[in-house]
C-alpha cells in the first residue's frame, strides 16, 4: 500500500470533496480520483461515498482511516529519525485547544512558531474539551490541552499548570464585600458566594462539577438561578446585572480590561483548575510536534511568570520537561 495514496485518502476525507483535496496537495483532481479508484479496487471494497454535497467515508473508509494517520504519522517519526535531530523541524502540526485556552494561547503561540520552526505549518483548532481526546486518538490531533486526566486510555498526559477561578458580576455590585476598587481584581470568599445568584454552566459541564465539588467539600451550596453552557455569554450576563458566574480568567479577560464587568479572586477555599497537555501513548511524535510542544511549554511559562495568566506551573513544567 503506497504512502502517497493513503496521503490522498486522507486529504478526500478530511476535507469532504475531492476539489479541496486536490487543492491541497496540488494535484490535478482527475489524477487524485485515479489514484482513490486504484486503491478501492487494491482493497477490494469502496472507501467513500458521493454525496449530494462533497464526499465522505464508508464504514470500510472509517476503518482504514485510522490505520492511514497511524502509517503516516509513523513514517513521518521514522523520516525525522534517520534524519537525526539536527535537521530542521518539517512539516504540519495540529493542536487541539479549549475556547479559553485558545484566547490567551493562540497568538503568542503562533508568533514563537512562524518565528523559530519557519519550516512547519502549524494548525490550531478551537473545541469543546470533550472532543479533543478522542480525535488525539483517532490521528486528527498531535497534541491538545485539557482540564481532566480522566480522559480514557491511549493517551499521554502532562500537568502543566492549574489555573484560578474567579467570581465575575456587575461593575456597580451592592454587595458590600464586593465592591470593585478602579478596576483592580478583588477578594472575595466562597462563603459570601452563597448569596448571591449564580448563572453557571449545566451539569455535566466539566466546569459546572468542578464549582460544585468545591461547595460540597465546604459544606455550602450556591444559588443558581439559571445555567449557560456558552461561556463566553456569561460575562455579558454578569454585565447586564443579571447574576455572578465563576470563569477562569482567559474566559474574562477582555470583559474586564474593558471595564464591563467586576472580578474577584475566590478564597477561603480558592478554586483551580488543571489543565493538560494530551498526546497519543501509540504513536510517536514528529520532531515538528516535539519543537511544537517545547515552544507551548516555554509560552506557558512566560504567560504565568509574567502575571498575564493567573495561574502555577507544575513542577514539569518549572524543570523544563520536554515531550
Amino acid at each position: 500500500m503506497d504512502l502517497r495514496v493513503l496521503r490522498v485518502f486522507l486529504a478526500v476525507v478530511e476535507e469532504g470533496s475531492f476539489s479541496a483535496a486536490a487543492e491541497r496537495l496540488r494535484i490535478a483532481q482527475p489524477a487524485l480520483s485515479l489514484q482513490l479508484r486504484k486503491l478501492e479496487e487494491e482493497l477490494g471494497c469502496q472507501l467513500v461515498q458521493r454525496l449530494p454535497r462533497g464526499v465522505a467515508p464508508t464504514p470500510a473508509g472509517l476503518k482504514l482511516l485510522a490505520h492511514a494517520r497511524d502509517l503516516l504519522a509513523r513514517a513521518a517519526a521514522a523520516r525525522d529519525d534517520l534524519r537525526g535531530e539536527a535537521a530542521e523541524p518539517t512539516g504540519e502540526v495540529t493542536i487541539g485547544l479549549p475556547q479559553s485556552v485558545a484566547a490567551m494561547l493562540t497568538v503568542p503561540l503562533l508568533s514563537r512558531v512562524l518565528a523559530e520552526l519557519p519550516q512547519v505549518k502549524l494548525r490550531i483548532i478551537e473545541s469543546m474539551t470533550g472532543y479533543i481526546p478522542d480525535w488525539i486518538r483517532e490521528g486528527r490531533l498531535d497534541l491538545g490541552m485539557v482540564f481532566r486526566a480522566d480522559v480514557g486510555s491511549g493517551l499521554v498526559l502532562d500537568h502543566l499548570l492549574e489555573e484560578q477561578l474567579f467570581l465575575i458580576g456587575p461593575v456597580d455590585s451592592p454587595v458590600a464585600p464586593l465592591v470593585p476598587g478602579n478596576g483592580e481584581i478583588g477578594h472575595v470568599t466562597f462563603k459570601v458566594m452563597m448569596h448571591l445568584p449564580m448563572i453557571l454552566p449545566g451539569v455535566p459541564h466539566g466546569l459546572r462539577e468542578l464549582i460544585d465539588q468545591r461547595a460540597r467539600r465546604s459544606g455550602m451550596k450556591l444559588h443558581v438561578v439559571a445555567e449557560v453552557d456558552a461561556l463566553a455569554q456569561l460575562p455579558a450576563a454578569a454585565s447586564a446585572g443579571l447574576g455572578w458566574s465563576i470563569l477562569s480568567f482567559t474566559s474574562i479577560q477582555e470583559a474586564w480590561e474593558a471595564g464591563r464587568i467586576g472580578a474577584w479572586r475566590i478564597e477561603d477555599p480558592a478554586i483551580t483548575r488543571s489543565i493538560y497537555l494530551c498526546r497519543p501513548s501509540d504513536r510517536p511524535g514528529t520532531q515538528a510536534v516535539r519543537a511544537v510542544g517545547d515552544l507551548l511549554r516555554q509560552v506557558l511559562e512566560t504567560l504565568v511568570q509574567d502575571g498575564t495568566w493567573p495561574a502555577t506551573l507544575s513542577g514539569e513544567v518549572q524543570s523544563g520537561g520536554h515531550l
